[in-house]
């Protein structure tokens, strides 16, 4: 799969911030409130955050895929945001596996979802999936996402949008040498350092780093595994199998998006089997293979909810969700029920109005 099949063209889109500690929950949640709200002028009181972070937020709970851009039911030109299956299924306060994202689990689910088809992230997608370094400096990175850009049949972005993205980049997963002076929040702040993929390295040139390959502390085998079955739901046959080999090494798959090995994975999903009852790893002609005798949507669904079993006492009206392939990202509201939200978004908001006056 090429950069132009996996990826959008779009870039420096985040405003230069990184995604933040409860800023995609944030996103979720005003989605869910009112499909409008990004749009309205009331957002940053609502989201309570600055104008440019509304855009941010919005970005990266789309990046993310937690929620999904659709045309407004009455005003086509505008678009609206509302929640998407897989979002609602991890963040809804209601039935979400893990609306407060306390397990790393979840955070590495969302990276995948990033990072894989269909993804508007593009250099993030050259940096995990292309990328053959394994120690770089932000030059290296910048340099090689040009080329391989300049190589697509995409509007060429400017230089200084992708230098952006290298550099929020690196801020979202590890730490940049300051270049200005920080605050403590752009220091401490990203969710996504924990997964530990890219850390600075010791060497003697500024801003080098590492991408960290194989097993990670921070990486449990159900997000693995649901990677895995993503790839499984999303091959055009419908087969209930494939090799481990490729879910190592194919463009798109987890090996290449979490850096991780064919045997990371072939233990992962050993250790998911025990658990869910329609999943195993066989070895016909000993070539070691993923096995489902059950929808990859509901495998998904055991999986998940076996780890999460815990924090949900909703978890079978999730069982109807499609929780991978492309219907785990699509909207989950009915176009019935987009009008209804917006509705009630609009007298809420004519209340409000009605109370300050």
């Amino acid at each position: 799969m090429t950069l132009e099949q996996a990826a959008a063209p779009m870039f420096a889109n985040h405003q230069t911030f990184h995604p933040r500690f409860g800023w995609l929950k944030k996103g979720y949640d005003a989605a869910e409130l009112n499909p409008n709200v990004f749009n309205e002028k009331s957002a940053p009181v609502d989201l309570g955050v600055g104008k440019n972070m509304v855009e941010a937020i919005r970005f990266w709970a789309l990046a993310t895929k937690v929620i999904a851009r659709r045309p407004h039911p009455d005003r086509p030109r505008i678009h609206v945001y509302t929640p998407t299956r897989i979002g609602r299924a991890l963040l809804d306060d209601q039935v979400g596996l893990d609306p407060y994202m306390e397990d790393t689990a979840t955070l590495w689910i969302l990276h995948w979802l990033a990072v894989s088809e269909r993804s508007i992230l593009p250099v993030w997608r050259l940096a995990f999936n292309d990328f053959g370094a394994v120690e770089f400096t932000d030059d290296d990175l910048l340099k090689f996402c040009l080329d391989e850009i300049a190589a697509t049949t995409w509007s060429q972005p400017m230089r200084s949008s992708v230098e952006k993205d290298v550099d929020c980049l690196l801020r979202m997963y590890s730490r940049r040498d300051a270049q200005r002076r920080q605050s403590l929040d752009d220091l401490l702040d990203s969710p996504f350092r924990e997964l530990g993929l890219i850390r600075p390295s010791q060497g003697a040139k500024k801003n080098t780093y590492r991408i960290i390959r194989g097993s990670k502390p921070t990486l449990p085998a159900a997000a693995i595994t649901y990677a895995c079955l993503d790839v499984l739901c999303r091959t055009a046959d419908g087969t209930q199998t494939i090799t481990v080999s490729r879910l190592a090494t194919d463009p798109g798959s987890p090996g290449r998006l979490m850096k991780i090995t064919e045997q990371d994975i072939a233990d992962a999903i050993e250790e998911s089997a025990a658990v869910v009852g329609h999943l195993r790893l066989v070895r016909p002609a000993g070539s070691r293979q993923l096995a489902i005798s059950a929808s990859p949507g509901d495998v998904a669904f055991e999986l998940l909810a076996a780890r999460q079993a815990q924090r949900s006492s909703n978890l079978l009206e999730l069982q109807e969700y499609a929780l991978v392939g492309r219907k785990a990202t699509e909207p989950v509201r009915s176009d019935s029920e987009l009008v209804r939200a917006l509705r009630k978004a609009e007298r809420t908001r004519a209340r409000k109005g009605g109370d300050a006056a």
